[in-house]
């Protein structure tokens, strides 16, 4: 077949390490789709996680996927920490503390939401620090992604989120 990005082996080690599911697979390609054609950016995604993750915290609650959480650490941790469970992102996900507040860390070669790895995509688009920040600013833990670090770096995504309580 032509236009082959990757033989069939590297794709299905690709999906296999990762433990990405069909549904999983299409979106990274979508959205690896779009940033190729320049139609979506870090920016842009930005824009519609902040409108999203309100959305995505309700749908949550009245699922009873997530509760109520304490306006603290302990309750934006306790809130990330079950997101990324309904999200079937627990096992590649670490949830600290930070001095500047917590920190979720991804190991990047196992991410099933980055779509770098799957396609021939000049540049990522994440979706995890701002839905984070929106969902919990939503549910009343009062928090913002730092942006002024470079969140990846080593094999390793590190988005640190400022707590203000």
């Amino acid at each position: 077949m032509e236009g082959k990005f990757y033989s069939e082996e590297k794709l299905k080690e690709i999906v296999e390490v990762r433990k990405m599911n069909p549904f999983q697979v299409l979106c990274a390609l979508v959205m690896g789709a779009l940033i190729k054609h320049k139609i979506l950016s870090q920016g842009v995604v930005n824009v519609i996680c902040k409108d999203v993750g309100p959305r995505f915290a309700e749908v949550l609650l009245a699922m009873g996927y997530i509760g109520n959480y304490e306006q603290s650490r302990e309750g934006l941790k306790s809130l990330i920490k079950d997101v990324c469970r309904v999200m079937k992102m627990d096992d590649i996900t670490r949830v600290e503390d930070v001095d500047e507040g917590v920190a979720v860390i991804v190991d990047s070669k196992l991410c099933r939401l980055c779509i770098r790895t799957v396609g021939d995509v000049p540049r990522s688009a994440c979706i995890f620090p701002v839905i984070f920040e929106a969902m919990a600013n939503y549910m009343g833990i009062p928090c913002k992604f730092n942006r002024k670090e470079d969140f990846k770096s080593e094999g390793l995504c590190k988005v640190i989120f400022e707590i203000n309580v």
